[in-house]
């Protein structure tokens, strides 16, 4: 058999073998994974053994791409079983762990990551918890026992937008849950040094030395990786001028610690020349340069990204080590294959992608031989080309792109660089010594503010918020197609016929409406509401999903990719029925992201530029009709009572939206609109509560179905089981987001077609299952 020798095709055989399970519904089974690594052996013995050919190298890859495939779909099962047993769901469970990574703290809260002890075998080693009890201060490394309620990790499931399941999977976390009450300490649970502690402490010099606000958060994100400050109008700033990458330790950032210690031991031979003849001068260099990285990247707290940028630059410089010639292709294959053995569900995240989509489009670049290019081009193509090669990367992880981007970051990268980033390794290696640290801090922020400036200006301008459909496979493999054709290398026949690859990216995926007809959907924002209503050409939404009372909301993670995965770049209208924060709360970044045409709410006043919502407003789009049927003109704003009521009627059918209104009202609208609430789709009023949706007001509607808004396991019990037996009763279908992800309905001029359920239509398979459809 002949020896085996790296081939850069050999890496990608083997990633594209992990990657292929991730446009899969379901995990092969047990025997058919025994089936593909029997085939894979079989195959990889042909290939190398007698003389070597074409062909057998074709199968020599084929042999490890399934190799891959059945690595990393093993990997998977293994993390699948991990979580959290389903029986213990909702249950009181002791447990004892140590605090891991830095605890996340806000005025209700504090949430961090819990590592179980060893011999909790029923347990998750992993999982993320909440402690609701102000006071509380737990430290990185702390192990601490208590009484937890946990559930299985579960993310909201629509068409487009965050995937908490995805994310939970990669980082290996097996429940989720809340802390009832902690237990006493004992013996055998001691606190363990954690690198995290000495993190938690130079952020606390930060604090002291800097004044609150984006310019510190920022700082804390460059030195040490802590991004807790960071919110989500902060994000959405970064995000807008195409600079996120720079935020956290970046890849970039550990490459110029390597490259600083690599200068530093240059700078010693230089002084002691006799050095080299004890080690060679580039194979020390390389040494000092990987624990250089190592140190950095230790201290921004060794996660999986920093952990695939040592194995990449180790790799890159794996040549020096071995004193043999690697190409820069192979180096690169040597990376992919080592982080990929590592962790072969490193697919999963955005990071994996972005940072060796980067790569590869450098060594593209500059990988070749060098020729003298007039400084201009060499310092903006670059930076164009990489816009261009991650646009599809990015669409399908944010659905979102900044043309500002490459304007910025000619300015940004280097800026923050090669200027900011030493500052602060400088401040880094000061920082037992507060005293010398605090001014070198205060330099970096004050360096940072024509950055933090340039960033604002550069989110403002147009079309920093370029919003597109998460792309298709198909329209996915076409763009990088594309891109491999339209950034090759000069002189390459019909470069630019690779633009045309990337059409099927502005395709929206959603098919036109004829006129009459209307798209309903009630998207999974948990427990809260948002319903999406579309016609021919125009669209409305009802509610924008919960904010929360610490910060953020669900606007960006949900709203504005939904819309822009039908391909809506604006509302014609927005309806927020009343004041709650279920139902409000993500009218703020929403009103960020895209333009909306009116705004009507039943407490305007608390929304800038709103109207008040009446009762007998009526207007009609695309031949489908919309009235409001509370409420009066007369009325208080009384909360839930004051919900604006939507009623929505085409050729192919009709829906009611009541906000949260309660049986009072309900009452009301029977005695004096009764005629006007016959529908066939029913949103329950207030998620599902005992005190709406009452049998009287069944009785009025008459829907065929009838769906709820609800978040998995909520504690509030929705939809409450009186509410469930009521529309039984009334012969109604009944589906709810908690366990079905996002629900769509056609209403065509032929008549109400079938829902469609994201959890069912958009299943990957780290999902967790569905429960019935229907409880009729």
């Amino acid at each position: 058999m002949r020896a085996f020798r790296l081939h850069p095709a050999h890496g990608f055989a083997f990633a594209l073998g992990t990657c292929a399970l991730l446009p899969l519904a379901e995990l092969p089974s047990t025997v058919t994974l025994g089936v593909l690594a029997a085939v894979a052996l079989i195959a990889a013995v042909a290939a190398y053994s007698g003389t070597a050919g074409r062909a057998k190298f074709a199968l020599g890859l084929a042999a490890i791409a399934l190799f891959g495939l059945v690595y990393a779909a093993a990997i998977g099962e293994r993390r699948l079983d991990q979580r959290l047993d389903a029986a213990l769901q909702g249950e009181n469970v002791e447990l004892a762990g140590h605090v891991d990574g830095l605890p996340i703290r806000d005025q209700r809260s504090v949430r961090f990551e819990l590592q179980t002890v060893a011999g909790a075998r029923e347990l998750p080693r992993r999982m993320r918890l909440s402690w609701y009890e102000t006071g509380v201060a737990p430290e990185p490394g702390d192990c601490l026992r208590l009484v937890v309620r946990l559930k299985r990790p579960r993310g909201l499931v629509n068409a487009a937008g965050f995937d908490f399941e995805r994310l939970a999977l990669a980082g290996n976390i097996g429940a989720t849950g809340y802390i009832v009450r902690a237990l006493p300490a004992q013996s055998e649970c001691a606190a363990r040094f954690d690198i995290d502690r000495v993190r938690d402490a130079i952020a606390g010099a930060i604090d002291t030395a800097l004044p609150p606000g984006r310019i510190r958060a920022t700082i804390k994100g460059l030195a040490i990786g802590d991004t807790r400050e960071i919110d989500d109008a902060d994000w959405d700033l970064f995000r807008a001028s195409g600079t996120t990458h720079l935020i956290a330790i970046s890849g970039l950032h550990v490459g110029l610690a390597a490259a600083i210690g690599a200068g530093l031991l240059w700078l010693l031979y230089w002084l002691w020349p006799g050095l080299g003849l004890r080690l060679p001068r580039p194979q020390a260099m390389a040494v000092a340069a990987l624990l250089t990285a190592c140190m950095y990247a230790v201290l921004a707290g060794y996660s999986l990204p920093t952990q695939r940028t040592l194995i990449t630059i180790a790799a890159m410089l794996a040549g020096v080590l071995t004193r043999r010639e690697l190409g820069w292709w192979t180096r690169y294959a040597l990376a992919l294959v080592a982080v990929l053995l590592l962790d072969p569900l490193a697919p999963l995240s955005a990071g994996f992608w972005l940072s060796f989509g980067a790569v590869a489009w450098l060594i593209l670049a500059f990988g070749r031989r060098w020729r003298p290019e007039p400084l201009w081009r060499a310092w903006i193509m670059p930076q164009l080309g990489l816009t261009v090669a991650l646009l599809p990367l990015g669409l399908a992880f944010f659905q979102q792109a900044s043309l500002a981007a490459p304007l910025v970051n000619l300015l940004a990268v280097p800026y923050v660089t090669f200027l900011v980033v030493p500052i602060l390794l400088l401040a880094l290696l000061l920082s037992p010594i507060a005293m010398l640290s605090a001014p070198i801090w205060q330099l970096a922020a004050g360096l940072l503010g024509p950055f933090d400036a340039l960033i604002v200006w550069a989110a403002d301008l147009p079309l920093s918020r370029w919003t597109l459909p998460a792309p298709s496979l198909v329209a996915w493999v076409l763009a990088l197609l594309g891109i491999l054709w339209l950034l090759a290398p000069r002189g390459w026949p019909g470069r630019a016929l690779g633009a045309f690859a990337l059409l099927p990216l502005l395709l929206p995926r959603s098919p036109a409406l004829p006129q009459g007809a209307f798209a309903l959907s009630l998207l999974d924002v948990g427990q809260g509401q948002a319903t999406l209503v579309r016609t021919a050409a125009h669209t409305l939404l009802v509610d924008t999903g919960p904010g929360f009372p610490d910060g953020g909301d669900l606007g960006d993670r949900v709203l504005a990719p939904a819309l822009a995965d039908i391909g809506v770049q604006g509302l014609d209208r927005l309806i927020v029925s009343h004041d709650d924060l279920d139902h409000a709360g993500g009218t703020a970044s929403l009103r960020r992201r895209l333009s909306i045409g009116r705004i009507d709410a039943s407490a305007p006043g608390s929304i800038p530029g709103a109207s008040l919502c009446q009762m007998g407003e009526r207007w009609t789009w695309d031949g489908v009709d919309f009235e409001i049927l509370h409420p009066p003109t007369t009325l208080p704003y009384l909360g839930n009572e004051s919900s604006c009521v939507v009623r929505i009627a085409g050729a192919g059918g009709s829906a009611l939206i009541p906000g949260d209104i309660g049986t009072t009202i309900e009452g009301r609208l029977i005695r004096e609109q009764g005629d006007r609430l016959d529908v066939d789709v029913l949103i329950a009023g207030h998620h599902g509560s005992a005190g709406s949706t009452s049998a009287d007001f069944l009785q009025a509607v008459t829907p065929k179905q009838v769906w709820y808004s609800a978040g998995y396991l909520n504690r509030f019990d929705f939809p409450r089981p009186v509410v469930v037996e009521r529309v039984t009763a009334a012969g109604a279908r009944q589906f709810n987001t908690a366990q079905l992800g996002a629900i769509d309905l056609l209403f065509l001029p032929q008549g109400m077609q079938t829902p469609v359920f994201a959890r069912a239509s958009e299943r990957r398979w780290w999902h967790e299952a569905s429960a019935p459809p229907s409880a009729d």
